[in-house]
């Protein structure tokens, strides 16, 4: 083989390089767009009635005082109560906390951070670490509260007991 060959040869392979990295490119650039479309969300979610805000606050007390004695069913009681709000913010019914952390992300990535440290709780996990995690889930309630809607429900059908 001769040296123009050769060079002809080096040329074909460094297109044929260009176009599959080009290719490539463009596939993962279709990937993403399609999976940025099913990130968002399919459903509604709407602002907490207020009338709810008053029992959501002192509950959220309740749960931080009661971590004193009893951590591990403080942080239950708060994953409840953030659960419990989400339900009436208008968000989907889920099986697993997996999927209801993905629809928080399509809604507020921050939100879906909070509740992921709840996610990663192990039985044996320390008091600290249970602290962190009710702190993660309370900041997540007060930035639900901060999502009220104005009230439109009378204050004589007000639900009293909320999440636990």
């Amino acid at each position: 083989m001769g040296e123009a060959e050769v060079r002809e040869l080096m040329s074909d392979l460094l297109w044929a390089s260009v176009i599959v990295v080009a290719i490539l490119l463009a596939l993962v650039l279709i990937v993403r767009f399609i999976a940025g479309r099913r990130a968002r969300p399919t459903f509604e979610t709407r602002g907490l009635p207020a009338s709810y805000a008053g029992p959501y606050e002192a509950r959220m007390v309740e749960l931080r005082a009661m971590f004193v004695n009893n951590p591990r069913e403080a942080v239950a009681g708060a994953k409840q109560l953030v659960d419990d709000m989400m339900m009436r913010m208008g968000y989907p019914t889920r099986l697993t906390d997996r999927e209801r952390m993905t629809d928080m992300a399509s809604v507020d990535r921050l939100h879906a951070a909070r509740y992921r440290a709840g996610l990663e709780l192990k039985p044996d996990s320390t008091t600290e670490e249970m602290r962190r995690v009710l702190q993660s889930y309370l900041d997540l309630g007060r930035d639900l509260l901060d999502r009220t809607a104005p009230d439109t429900v009378a204050e004589s059908e007000t639900r009293r007991e909320i999440a636990g």
